[in-house]
């Protein structure tokens, strides 16, 4: 992601009261406001695998952290999403009992 974007992500987190504390790794940085954040950047039209954004969910859960990503569209708008883990029953039904 290049120096541009995150910049533009950067600011955009500060005009809304924000601080960003540090950088944990590529496109990863944990950010405060009240209670802090880890934040994972990335632009609209660029792929990510599952496993990346699982790891960062398992990230985020080991450090205590709700996982924020911060998609920045093609147009330059930053928009955040919650991240969380889905967790399904152990035992599901079959599909015959439906």
């Amino acid at each position: 992601m290049s120096d541009i974007l995150i910049e533009q992500v950067f600011r955009d987190l500060q005009s809304r009261g924000f601080k960003i504390l540090e950088r944990v790794g590529d496109r990863l940085y944990v950010v405060e406001k009240g209670e802090k954040y880890l934040l994972y950047t990335m632009v609209e039209g660029v792929e990510i695998d599952i496993t990346t954004l699982s790891s960062f969910i398992n990230m985020s859960e080991t450090l205590s952290m709700q996982i924020v990503l911060a998609l920045v569209s093609n147009d330059g708008t930053v928009t955040y999403y919650f991240m969380r883990r889905l967790r399904l029953p152990r035992n599901p039904r079959h599909v015959e009992d439906f």
